[in-house]
């Protein structure tokens, strides 16, 4: 790597051959070197260096880029000349490289797949280059928060890398079998994984053309063997035979029914996908998806995802949701690392809800790739690999197909060690027994690892027990429970919910063990009732080390990659606790909550931001009743403890208005009937009603009444006598809304009623405000991970602040309401309260809750930053470039000054000419005897960066880009290093980053 051009860019000292970190993807004598930079260990892009883009050359980035695509972890292929760059696309489907494909249509597909090219003589795309490709711009995910890279994030289009184009291939084979005749959807399950199946042991070198030779003269693949239906068959019982029946069970209504159009239908689907009614024209030696490529853990994701979409309603009653590899990847990163000096294989692991296995594959190649660390070479010899897996690899699953399809993966991720991986066949290995399930009379013999099981049921096996790891992604939900969970919920006293037996449960099975497990959000959120209860077990009764809450990623947008479950829109966090407490225990828990799906890296899964890693105090989280974790997944501990101080003030409305009730009437509005109230005739219904779209926030007038003709239940007329006030359990543009009804009327909102309307004045004025919009957004265990809604029994949480107002500030606030009112009734165009809103929020801030600036201040950096990129997403001002680093800086300094007043030390700051473009902000904070004007230094920031990254590489082996929030200490300077984005260099930032810097100086690692 020696060229001028590359060497912009700053990999020459960072990229490895392919081969060096277990890439064997490329065929060394075909493709030559290629090479790979990496990020903590995974890889970021590949790297080829050319001699020219000849046809020649060009055919063979075709190869490449195709390898690239079925591998997936990889969005960019970077090939270059000593003159020239070109940067592919290795997440767009790969085109057909006929042998004799013309050149001209050649350049023409490449140049499809190309995001972007640039020569050393064009100075504006080298500064592109530079802006969007460079290595700092890689390691920070400049791409996808940068403006000028919008054209080239649409061209990436992640809905057609491999896992989700195979995904929808197989989906729409499946429909295209049932218009040509076959219903039965069973068969068409069996018929698609048994071929993608095939296709990994063929593609692995596991079947040969002698093995389908066997079956059908003269064939040598598959796809031959399936030319002819009864040869497909015999070849199907004979896989049903080796592996234990698995998904290779025959029935002879099956093979009445599958006809040959069937079997080509298949064939067409794998050799070149299946889009829609498109005519696909076969190409000798070439295909769509390489199975020698493709990772074994995505069959557990395209099962999973397959067999959804054919039973969507299934799978929801169920609970269950297929696991990103992503996921599975990160929670065994933590409880199986495999680096060198991992070497403990033996490590007893279930999965007490495994579906189609994809916690257990991952699991045993670990194990593999332990013992070969302890042996120090590749483990080929079958009996040990069977060994480890029968000691240590153990699941439960209440659904018999998945459970195949895990006993199927298992066998292949044993076959992945073999060489030759033949043995199968030709008699010299037998695969283990591995299902136990005494209902299915198809087995040859019970095995006892994978269990057949409802796992909170009451079961004695002694091999489920004393487990020393516990990992899954168990069901979660509130409806259509299985008896068991009702009755071991209520035996708990906890919440009637799926997820929380198998978390309890764990425990059981594994007391002296770690355990992983995923969970939906609610469960950490919901401060009510019976969730208090399982919280309390969880936090005070088990020693929790940490939380990763992945609300943020329930929704994301398709060119972000798409949400994390697939179609379900379902928030997840990631528990890790044990029964026992550890030697060590410590005093915090660990709590990593992303704000945003925009991610800082181009890696492939999730990577952990350290910009969103909280330690929250023990104690703080115990408390079952805790509103921590939704306050810490959107602000800092300062909310936290603000939020607190002010609850200790004040009772909330809904208590304020049980100490009351004769002077307060409360409600929800109208509601449809029963089946019964209908039956019996128990219903009304009124002439009009106010239309919920139409409140407005402050007053609502009779223009909002509309005509009504529906059927309502019978309700306390008193909740709709004038005057009250109505809360909308939505957003109005983005704010909550009540307002004032001063005429009788009947409604869907929710009714609070009050003779007082002076008194209602002050609630709709409060409700409505700038705090109230803060601390529900904070406070609500719904909103900003279910719904964004804050529904109407949270509301009333808000502290009470009309018990015991002093007059003068009713006087204050109802005015403003009324001159609200007013303005609101006039027929002016220019309807702006937008002024006495501002001047409501100082009352209640200045006058009512009495809060000091910094309150004020963390209130308003957490709108205008954490929950604004909550509501804009993308669009948000928290991402933008940071424009005005002066409030960091004087906020930082001043308080660093105050602490360090006692001592003969003062801290001074020194700012950078950063350019918006670059994804890392800089400044240095010096400390001498005497405080310094700000100083404005003219050092290229590049520059600066760069010999900040060797120093850290040289003494920690870490690279600061990747990192991207570091204070850096060096002699009697710090370098404060954040991304470029507003949101990490506000006035709270500057708080938070001065606690953290006293604290590291006190302990000396300043």
């Amino acid at each position: 790597m020696s060229n001028s051009i590359f060497q912009q860019l700053d990999f020459n000292d960072f990229a490895k051959d392919s081969k060096e970190i277990d890439i064997d993807i490329f065929d060394i004598e075909k493709h030559g070197i290629i090479e790979v930079y990496e990020n903590e260990g995974y890889p970021a892009l590949f790297l080829k260096e050319v001699e020219s883009f000849d046809l020649q050359t060009l055919k063979l980035i075709a190869e490449i880029q195709h390898a690239c695509w079925n591998f997936q972890k990889v969005l960019f292929l970077y090939v270059y000349t000593k003159t020239e760059i070109r940067i592919y696309n290795c997440s767009v489907k790969p085109f057909v490289l006929d042998k004799n494909i013309a050149d001209l249509k050649l350049k023409s597909q490449l140049q499809e797949l190309q995001l972007f090219c640039c020569e050393e003589t064009d100075e504006v795309k080298l500064k592109t280059l530079n802006t969007l490709f460079s290595r700092i711009a890689i390691d920070t995910g400049f791409i996808w928060s940068a403006i000028e890279a919008k054209e080239i994030k649409d061209k990436l289009n992640l809905q057609n890398r491999v896992d989700k184009y195979l995904i929808k291939s197989l989906i729409n084979v499946s429909r295209k079998l049932e218009k040509e005749g076959l219903k039965d959807k069973d068969i068409i399950h069996k018929l698609v994984m048994r071929s993608l199946f095939l296709l990994y042991l063929e593609d692995k070198g596991a079947t040969t053309k002698p093995f389908y030779a066997t079956f059908l003269d003269h064939a040598d693949s598959y796809f031959k063997v399936l030319e002819n239906i009864e040869a497909t068959y015999n070849l199907f019982q004979r896989l049903s035979n080796d592996f234990n029946g698995s998904l290779f069970t025959i029935t002879q209504e099956e093979r009445n029914l599958v006809k040959l159009n069937h079997l080509e239908l298949i064939k067409k689907c794998f050799i070149n996908g299946c889009e829609n009614d498109e005519q696909i024209t076969f190409f000798e030696g070439w295909r769509l998806f390489d199975f020698s490529i493709i990772r074994i853990e995505l069959l557990s994701e395209i099962y999973e995802n397959f067999l959804s979409e054919l039973d969507e309603k299934n799978k929801k009653d169920s609970g269950t949701f297929y696991t990103p590899p992503s996921l599975v990847e990160l929670i065994l990163n933590e409880k199986l690392p495999i680096q060198n000096d991992k070497t403990n294989y033996n490590i007893k692991t279930l999965d007490p809800s495994c579906g189609s296995g994809i916690f257990l594959v991952q699991s045993f190649k670990r194990l593999v790739k332990r013992y070969e660390n302890k042996c120090q070479k590749k483990l080929t010899d079958f009996d040990i690999l069977v060994k480890i897996l029968k000691d240590n690899i153990f699941g439960i699953e209440i659904e018999g197909k998945s459970i195949k399809v895990a006993a199927f993966s298992l066998y292949l991720a044993l076959l992945d060690n073999l060489d030759p991986k033949t043995g199968w066949w030709n008699g010299n290995i037998k695969f283990p027994y591995l299902i136990n399930d005494p209902e299915d009379s198809t087995l040859n013999e019970q095995g006892y690892n994978l269990f057949k099981r409802d796992t909170i049921s009451d079961f004695e096996i002694s091999e489920l027990q004393n487990f020393q790891l516990v990992v899954g992604n168990p069901p979660f939900g509130t409806k259509k429970l299985l008896p068991s969970i009702i009755n071991y919920c209520k035996k708990q006293n906890f919440a009637q919910e799926m997820v929380l037996p198998f978390m309890h449960k764990a425990t059981l099975l594994a007391p002296k063990g770690e355990i992983a497990l995923i969970f939906n959000t609610k469960v950490l959120t919901n401060t009510r009732g019976t969730y208090q209860n399982f919280r309390k077990w969880l936090l005070t009764y088990n020693y929790v080390e940490k939380i990763y809450n992945f609300s943020i990623l329930r929704d994301i947008p398709k060119e972000f990659g798409g949400q994390l479950f697939g179609s379900a829109k379902t928030p997840i966090c990631i528990v890790f606790y044990q029964k026992e407490n550890p030697e060590n225990p410590k005093d915090t828990i660990t709590y990593y909550a992303p704000k945003t799906y925009i991610k800082n890296d181009v890696l492939e899964g999730i990577v952990i931001d350290s910009s969103d890693v909280k330690h929250l105090p023990r104690n703080d989280c115990e408390k079952k009743d805790s509103k921590i974790w939704k306050i810490a997944m959107w602000g800092n501990y300062f909310d936290f403890e603000l939020i607190e101080k002010i609850e200790s003030k004040y009772n909330s409305l809904e208590e304020y208005f049980e100490t009351n009730k004769n002077e307060w009437i409360k409600g929800s509005g109208l509601h449809s009937p029963s089946k019964e109230q209908i039956e019996e005739n128990k219903f009304f219904t009124p002439i009009e009603y106010i239309e919920t779209g139409l409140i407005d926030k402050y007053y609502t007038s009779k223009n909002a009444l509309v005509p009504n003709s529906k059927i309502y239940r019978p309700t306390n007329e008193l909740l709709y006598k004038s005057p009250f006030l109505i809360i909308k359990e939505g957003q109005k543009d983005k704010e909550y809304c009540s307002s004032i009804i001063d005429f009788d009327c009947y409604h869907m909102a929710y009714s609070i009623v009050n003779s007082d309307i002076q008194i209602l004045k002050v609630l709709s004025s409060f409700i409505n405000s700038v705090f109230s919009n803060y601390y529900l957004s904070l406070s609500s265990a719904s909103w900003g991970i279910e719904r964004e809604r804050v529904q109407s029994n949270e509301m009333l949480q808000l502290p009470s602040v009309i018990e015991n107002i002093e007059a003068k500030n009713i006087i204050k606030l109802s005015s403003k309401v009324d001159e609200i009112i007013s303005i609101k009734k006039s027929n002016k165009v220019s309807q702006d309260i937008s002024h006495l809103e501002k001047e409501i929020d100082q009352i209640i801030f200045n006058d009512i809750l009495k809060l000091t600036e910094d309150e004020q201040i963390i209130i308003k950096d957490t709108l205008d930053y954490s929950l604004d990129l909550f509501e804009n997403k993308e669009k948000s001002k928290a991402v933008l470039p940071v424009n005005k680093i002066g409030i960091y800086i004087n906020r930082l300094t001043k308080e660093l000054n105050d602490w360090l007043d006692d001592v003969d030390l003062k801290a001074s700051a020194t700012i950078y000419d950063i350019n918006r473009n670059c994804p890392l902000y800089l400044v240095k904070i010096s400390f001498g005897n005497e405080e310094k004007p700000v100083f404005e230094s003219k050092e290229d920031i590049y520059k600066e960066l760069k010999i900040l990254d060797e120093k850290l590489w040289e003494e920690e082996a870490q690279n600061l880009y990747f990192r991207k929030k570091l204070n850096y200490y060096d002699g009697d300077h710090v370098y404060i290093i954040k991304p470029n984005q507003r949101r990490f260099w506000s006035q709270t930032a500057a708080m938070e980053d001065c606690k953290s810097l006293l604290v590291e100086i006190a302990n000396g690692n300043g």
